[in-house]
């Protein structure tokens, strides 16, 4: 190889080592010790737990989601099931739920609207916290699948820390095992594209729900009546965390050991939600591509360094800036793999699963683009109608 390629392969391999240490300090390094869940086995001194479960989506996970709600280690749990007038399928799903023989009792909350909009789930939800009992409440979308101790585990975390309100992230896990080992790849490249994203935003949007809410009944009466008050949103009592209350402790964390949503790789955005998927906007094929091209670069400078010589300073150079980049790579997909219920045993090979991770991610960006395109025109069309 020339000595101009070769010290062109020294600059991309040196910008890809920094690039890859930059995203990989920011998504773990940054991360602080408080947003880790550490849950422990309950006292059994926390009374009744009431579960709220908007029902909504897939009739498939709904289902799943509340037999998991079924398969609980701790014993003193009510369910509320909630569900919009006009969705026959859930009133049956629901009425099943109700007369099957279990230690549960099911409640059932028929609203007079859809609550498919965050906002409506919010309106639903309120609506359905008068029927409730428990001294501690749970708000749990109906995606996400419950581990058997989840609920006895937040309970004894929020309860023996003085926490009034503790919000978790479920974990993602795919059912086949080629996504399994492509998941990890798929969240590599969304982290890269949400660091890359941050720098555009000038504020970082509110999130008005979350997928696995704990929250005792003193503290969401106390915020409850705060939101009452006139020129305040009411809906914010179902973000509590997202307020600083005094004398209110609140706490977001990492449950993704605890519970999970299932999800397909070719739908990695709609399946894993807003704050897992891939953001979309022009500028996030930008990143994939030039994640792909700097995790493709440590690959071809490995390459490079095992099949030339290496006695110069530019091939020793390439060598050791390529075995870093391919070290951290191999390291953040493990620690992705870990969290997504994927073969960790894989990272070694982590080049194998990346350039398909790359191609479905470029697809589901150009999808996205699409429909928020056609969606816009919609838009227009309807304004354009209305003006005439």
């Amino acid at each position: 190889m020339g000595a101009f390629l070769q010290f062109a392969l020294l600059f991309v391999c040196w910008l890809a080592a920094l690039a890859t240490l930059l995203i990989f300090l920011e998504s773990w390094f940054a991360l602080s010790n408080t947003g880790r869940f550490t849950g422990r086995r309950a006292s059994g001194a926390y009374g009744v737990i009431s579960i709220f479960v908007p029902m909504h989506g897939s009739q498939e996970k709904v289902e799943r989601t509340i037999r998991s709600i079924f398969g609980q280690s701790y014993p003193f749990i009510e369910l509320l099931l909630i569900h919009s007038e006009e969705h026959a399928d859930f009133a049956r799903l629901a009425t099943e739920f109700r007369k099957a023989r279990s230690h549960i009792p099911v409640r059932i909350v028929q609203t007079p609207f859809g609550i498919q909009s965050a906002q409506d789930r919010i309106r639903a939800l309120e609506h359905a916290q008068p029927s409730s009992h428990g001294r501690w409440i749970v708000i749990l979308d109906c995606d996400v699948t419950l581990d058997r101790f989840a609920i006895e585990s937040s309970v004894e975390f929020a309860g023996s820390n003085e926490i009034s309100a503790l919000s978790l992230r479920p974990g993602v896990q795919c059912q086949s095992a080629v996504q399994r080992i492509i998941a990890p790849s798929m969240e590599q490249l969304a982290q890269t594209v949400r660091i890359g994203n941050r720098r555009h935003e000038k504020r970082r949007p509110m999130t008005l729900e979350s997928a696995f809410l704990l929250i005792n009944r003193e503290a969401f009466s106390v915020v409850n009546q705060i939101n009452r008050m006139p020129g305040i949103l009411n809906e914010a009592g179902w973000s509590v965390w997202s307020y600083q209350v005094e004398g209110l402790r609140t706490f977001e964390g990492d449950g993704s050991r605890w519970m999970w949503r299932d999800a397909d790789v070719r739908s990695w955005s709609s399946d894993t939600a807003s704050d897992s998927g891939l953001p979309g906007g022009r500028h996030s094929a930008g990143f994939v591509i030039g994640s792909t091209v700097m995790g493709m670069a440590a690959v071809v400078g490995l390459a490079f360094g095992f099949t030339h010589r290496i006695d110069n300073f530019v091939g020793a150079s390439i060598l050791a800036f390529s075995s870093v980049s391919y070290l951290l790579m191999a390291i953040n997909y493990f620690l992705f793999a870990r969290r997504l219920h994927a073969p960790a045993w894989f990272a070694p090979m982590w080049f194998l699963s990346y350039l398909p991770a790359a191609v479905l991610s470029l697809i589901e960006l150009n999808r996205a683009t699409r429909m928020a395109a056609g969606s816009e025109q919609v838009q227009k069309a309807h304004q354009t109608s209305k003006h005439k």
